[in-house]
């Protein structure tokens, strides 16, 4: 449990409502799912609650620290999902004040809504079918979204808690520390 995977260039916080902790999980998780299930995969997620520390300090990252942040046996999933039900999902997200984590998307909170969404730096399409990667638990309705069941969906056996250990290896072995940038930016007027 000791096995040093990737040193930390930051301390990464569970906060709301840009958490960098859980960006770092949604990068994994993106990496992880081109790397190994859908190499056309354009963003993931992480929600709020499934993270189960509150801080990664900067530093070396052990497998301990993985365990420790993902103690569950969630599997990776990619899903199809159209524009419009992403804009749903993003402003439940909003609403619930950001946390969680994403990766291959940006956008502001307005008024408890996802506005100016970016996924990839262009702008979100109502109509456009997008690879999402989440965990089999957010998509069986653990977010509270029932449609997500119906989605087309690439279930695996890969865990997402290998998929943050495979990331971490992958980032040491390329002489790289874990490096997260903010995604969500909070502005609450008119």
């Amino acid at each position: 449990m000791d096995e040093l995977l990737a040193e930390n260039d930051a301390d990464l916080l569970k906060e709301i409502p840009d958490s960098r902790l859980g960006n770092f999980l949604a990068d994994a998780y993106l990496w992880a799912a081109r790397e190994k299930l859908d190499k056309e995969a354009e963003m993931a997620f992480m929600n709020h609650g499934g993270v189960r520390i509150n801080r990664i300090g900067k530093g070396p990252v052990t497998r301990r620290t993985i365990y420790e942040v993902m103690p569950f046996d969630n599997l990776l999933v990619v899903a199809e999902v159209k524009g419009s039900l992403l804009q749903q999902y993003l402003d439940r997200l909003a609403a619930e004040g950001g946390g969680g984590g994403v990766a291959g998307i940006s956008m502001e909170i307005r008024d408890k809504k996802a506005e100016e969404v970016m996924v990839n730096g262009k702008p979100l399409d109502p109509e456009r079918t997008y690879k999402m990667v989440n965990s089999d638990y957010t998509l069986d309705s653990g977010s509270g979204i029932q449609a997500f069941k119906s989605l087309k969906q690439q279930r695996s056996g890969y865990l997402m808690r290998d998929a943050i250990i495979d990331y971490c290896k992958h980032l040491q072995s390329s002489g790289k520390k874990i490096t997260v940038e903010p995604t969500m930016e909070y502005r609450d007027w008119e």
